[in-house]
C-alpha cells in the first residue's frame, strides 16, 4: 500500500471544525439527484463516503436507508458529524483516512468523496475506489470551487490586489466543463467505465465575519505566516465593510462519475 503522509491540510480543517459546518456551502441538490439516476439506492446498498468533515454532503445518502459508512480523520469534524447524525441507525462514522480503513474488497454499491478526494493522490486513490467497489458499483467525487464576486468588481480588484501582495498570486481562474471532463477522464485510466460529468453553479452570500471564519478553513490561507495571514485577512475584511458589509461568492460545483466494470 502506498503510504500517505500525514499533511498539515487535516489539521487546519480539523482546528476549524466549527466555522467549517457554519460556513461552508451546501451542494446542490441536483448533484445528489443526478447521483441516485446514475446509481439507484435501496435499503440493502452499501455506501462508502471518504473524508466526510461535519457531513455537508451525507444526510441526502443517509435519507435512502442505505448501509453508510463515514470515514473523516479529524477528530473535531468527525465527532461534529457523530452529533449531527446521531439518530441515523443506519449509519456510522470512523474517524480515519482511507489508508488506514480495513475492510473486504467489493463491499459497496457506491463510493464518494466530496471535496476530498484530491487531496489523496490518484494512483492510491482510484486503485483503491475500484477494489472496494462491488461489480457494477459506482464512484462519484464532486467539489466546488469559490469564484469572485461578479456583482461587486471594485471589491474584487481590492481584493485581488491583497492575494497578490500577501500571497503572490491572483485567485484561481473560474472552473470549468472542460476541467471537469478532465477529471472524469482520470478515472478510465484506472479500469473505470460510463464515465460522465457535469458543473453546476450557484451563490453564497457573507457577511465580513462570516467570510473571515470560511478563510480560516482554508490551508493554503493558514499556512502563510502569521503577521503576512493577519494583513491578508484584515485587508479583506476592511474592503467587503467598504463594499457595504456583504460579500457574494460565485460557486462552481463539478462532479465526476464512473462506474465499475462488471466482470
Amino acid at each position: 500500500m502506498i503510504r500517505i503522509e500525514e499533511i498539515q491540510f487535516e489539521k487546519t480543517f480539523d482546528n476549524a471544525a466549527a466555522d467549517y459546518e457554519k460556513t461552508r456551502p451546501a451542494y446542490p441538490p441536483a448533484i445528489f439527484d443526478d447521483i441516485f439516476q446514475y446509481k439507484p439506492l435501496e435499503k440493502d446498498s452499501s455506501v462508502l463516503e471518504i473524508g466526510m468533515g461535519t457531513g455537508i454532503a451525507s444526510k441526502p445518502f443517509m435519507d435512502t436507508g442505505c448501509r453508510f459508512v463515514g470515514l473523516e480523520p479529524g477528530k473535531n469534524l468527525a465527532e461534529l458529524a457523530k452529533r449531527k447524525f446521531r439518530n441515523y441507525d443506519n449509519a456510522s462514522v470512523l474517524t480515519q483516512r482511507l489508508q488506514d480503513y480495513i475492510c473486504p474488497n467489493e463491499s459497496f454499491d457506491l463510493i464518494y468523496a466530496a471535496a476530498a478526494f484530491h487531496w489523496i493522490p490518484e494512483e492510491y486513490g482510484y486503485p483503491r475506489v475500484y477494489d472496494l467497489l462491488k461489480d457494477g458499483g459506482a464512484f462519484a467525487r464532486f467539489r466546488y470551487h469559490a469564484g469572485s464576486d461578479e456583482g461587486r468588481p471594485a471589491l474584487t480588484d481590492e481584493i485581488q490586489a491583497l492575494y497578490r501582495e500577501y500571497m503572490q498570486r491572483e485567485k484561481p481562474a473560474a472552473f470549468t466543463e472542460a476541467d471537469a471532463e478532465a477529471i472524469a477522464d482520470i478515472a478510465a485510466g484506472y479500469g473505470f467505465t460510463d464515465t460522465r460529468c457535469r458543473v453546476y453553479r450557484t451563490t453564497k452570500d457573507f457577511t465580513a465575519d462570516e467570510y473571515l471564519a470560511l478563510l480560516h478553513t482554508y490551508p493554503d490561507h493558514m499556512k502563510l505566516d502569521e503577521p503576512q495571514r493577519n494583513a491578508l485577512f484584515d485587508g479583506i475584511y476592511g474592503a467587503i465593510l467598504r463594499s457595504g458589509g456583504m460579500i457574494t461568492v460565485y460557486y462552481t460545483t463539478d462532479l465526476e462519475l464512473a462506474r465499475k466494470r462488471v466482470h
